[in-house]
């Protein structure tokens, strides 16, 4: 069947295939598999649709579905298909620089304190070399 001839037929026996006399039916859900043949899952519907119309072996069909489905649980993880997006790229690299980041300020302020004193010291007046602040205590009104 071509493309054409479904659409004559559609026209005929209304949208719904499944509705459609046995034959044509047959012809039209064909076109239609074969049309989605990119789709990795086309197997498994066209696999379903021949159960459907035809008498058979359930146990041999079950047996195919059940493989088509385990074969296709074979896929890769969610972090490589999320790293080879761009929108995951970048989402990746924001999470990164915002974990460096935090990280810094972390270790800027473990080393801050030793800074703090010196320019409280150079502030006030006195010198590191005398003990800092403390040993500028008598001296407050010098400046």
């Amino acid at each position: 069947m071509t493309r054409d001839e479904f659409e004559r037929h559609s026209l005929r026996f209304g949208a719904a295939v499944e509705t459609w006399p046995a034959p044509f039916r047959q012809q039209a859900l064909a076109l239609l598999a074969a049309e989605r043949k990119d789709d990795p899952d086309a197997a498994l519907d066209r696999l379903v649709l021949e159960a459907a119309l035809t008498d058979g072996d359930d146990q041999a069909l079950a047996r195919k579905v059940l493989a088509r489905i385990e074969a296709g649980s074979a896929r890769p993880s969610l972090l490589p298909r999320l790293l080879f997006s761009p929108a995951g790229f970048a989402a990746c690299v924001a999470a990164v620089l915002v974990a460096a980041t935090l990280a810094g300020y972390q270790v800027a302020r473990l080393q801050d304190d030793p800074s703090d004193t010196e320019l409280l010291a150079l502030a006030s007046g006195s010198s590191l070399a005398d003990g800092g602040i403390a040993a500028d205590a008598e001296g407050e009104g010098s400046l």
